[in-house]
């Protein structure tokens, strides 16, 4: 964008680079389709702790950084672990090369909407229920709000049979990777949330999915 001489001989204008990229890579075909949910399953956060990333939203992703605006930066969505990436990529590809003994079910990667979106999809139309004591925080003062709607990076959920439980934390432990078991497949269609992290456990939400996970109407253009 720029603007014309005014003249007085002096131009102004504003650049902005924009870099396009690209990747290659390989897919097993026979875990090309992502299995259903099913009751009795059990969802594992896999990846890094949780952090109060994401909450200032994109009003701290196109502004320059000063003294005065250091708290929105801090909850602002550019942030990164190289290292926990490459350790939660590991263990995803051990599971991959198992071949048919894959125990991964279902995965889906953790971005916008943070856990209120990834862990309501991994378990569309059966639901589960969470328990917010069993995510490991790297700051402990996040609240129930926080933890469930935090766009923490390097953080993927995973869908697992409970008789893979045990095989997956060998794995993780390998790789020195986080693995949370973090909630159940409950059948009725509702992910509740459950802040248990007090003396008094307290059902923080409770939505039914076919309210949000529903077929939409479709707009007809005549």
């Amino acid at each position: 964008l720029g603007l014309p001489d005014d003249g007085t001989g002096k131009r102004v204008e504003w650049l902005k680079p924009v870099m396009f990229s690209a990747g290659a890579g390989w897919l097993d075909e026979r875990h090309c389709i992502k299995n259903k949910a099913e009751k009795g399953m059990l969802v594992a956060k896999v990846g890094g702790p949780a952090y109060r990333i994401g909450m200032g939203g994109g009003a701290a992703s196109s502004r320059v950084a000063s003294d005065g605006n250091q708290a929105l930066d801090f909850d602002a969505v550019q942030r990164g672990d190289a290292q926990m990436l490459n350790r939660m990529n590991r263990v995803v590809r051990a599971c991959v090369e198992r071949g048919n003994a894959n125990p991964i079910i279902s995965i889906h990667d953790q971005g916008c909407g943070g856990n209120g979106n990834v862990l309501k999809e991994i378990v569309e139309t059966e639901g589960a229920t969470y328990h917010l004591s069993k995510f490991t925080l790297g700051d402990p003062t996040l609240t129930a709000t926080e933890l469930w709607g935090a766009e923490y990076q390097e953080s993927n959920a995973i869908l697992v049979d409970a008789s893979s439980r045990e095989l997956l934390e060998r794995m993780a432990a390998r790789e020195r990777c986080h693995v949370d078991f973090v909630g159940e497949v409950s059948g009725d269609g509702i992910v509740k949330v459950v802040d248990d992290r007090f003396a008094e456990p307290q059902v923080v939400s409770e939505l039914p999915l076919s309210l949000v996970l529903a077929d939409m109407p479709k707009k007809v253009f005549s």
